[in-house]
């Protein structure tokens, strides 16, 4: 399905790709973007991100097909109420953030039969941000979950799950409450874990760091005002998986403390065992 015009609110490292990969597969006829601020309205321009540009969320959105919400989680709702009046009938509104229970049930009841809302999540990203660091490229190869619902319209999902496929995702159907709990394990967890190794290492010794510490805290440079808007909007799972993860290094820390080397290495084995898979299907 081609849209004959999209406009992405919050053109940055996300929304800049999405645009970027959107125009590369022709999805569109034209893309609007939506910036908060002129320097990044100039940059999303320069880059060909997007068709056109403008400040004026609410105006944004008129003969729009779709729209999507690639602003942080804690502005997204925020956004949706401004350009509600304004949304074309049967507009398809989708969201791109990391937590979707609170979401999909505001987005869902705000919409009612103005609009059809889709609740999706690629899983891509990084931890710089901005539409300088977009690429057509992102999603490729990269899971993309989609939050369907008892509410959610069929075709408006069969549209959505296309136009990801299109972008290069591969796409999942979890329920909103599923995707709060298994992104928490793998995406969310993994930051407050980075944050916590950062925060725990001494200032003297990171002069003699290198790729080990580089890599495991690498996710510890994003953006603090966005990461704290996620954790604390999935609150539950989060807290849930890092007091599971507490024991696992207490389990790994007592066994350290005793010198129990047979049994650190079956651990450790495991451990790798479950990497090793992730990371080269074996």
């Amino acid at each position: 399905m081609k849209f004959k015009q999209i406009t992405i609110i919050g053109v940055g490292l996300i929304g800049g790709s999405i645009g970027l990969a959107a125009k590369k597969h022709k999805l569109a006829g034209r893309i609007i973007g939506v910036t908060a601020h002129k320097d990044s309205l100039k940059k999303a321009l320069k880059r060909k991100a997007i068709d056109g540009g403008t400040l004026d969320l609410k105006k944004s959105v008129i003969n729009s097909d779709m729209v999507i919400l690639a602003t942080p989680v804690d502005k997204v709702i925020g956004a949706l109420k401004k350009v509600l009046p304004n949304l074309k009938k049967d507009c398809i509104v989708i969201d791109v953030a990391s937590v979707k229970g609170r979401i999909v049930r505001d987005a869902e009841r705000i919409v009612s039969s103005k609009a059809r809302f889709v609740g999706t999540h690629p899983m891509a990203g990084s931890e710089q941000r901005g539409v300088d660091k977009a690429s057509s490229r992102l999603f490729s190869g990269t899971p993309c979950i989609i939050t369907k619902t008892g509410k959610t319209d069929r075709t408006a999902l069969r549209a959505v799950k296309d136009f990801w496929k299109k972008l290069g995702s591969k796409t999942y159907e979890l329920s909103p409450r599923e995707h709060d709990r298994r992104v928490s394990n793998i995406s969310h967890l993994p930051h407050a874990v980075a944050a916590a190794l950062s925060l725990a290492a001494d200032e003297s010794s990171l002069k003699f760091a290198s790729t080990g510490f580089g890599g495991t805290t690498r996710i510890a440079s994003g953006d603090p005002d966005l990461w704290s808007a996620i954790l604390t909007d999935n609150s539950a799972s989060a807290s849930a998986d890092i007091k599971k993860y507490s024991r696992q290094l207490e389990i790994i820390g007592k066994l350290i403390k005793a010198k129990d080397m047979p049994k650190l290495k079956i651990v450790l084995s495991e451990a790798k065992k479950k990497r090793d898979k992730f990371a080269y299907g074996k």
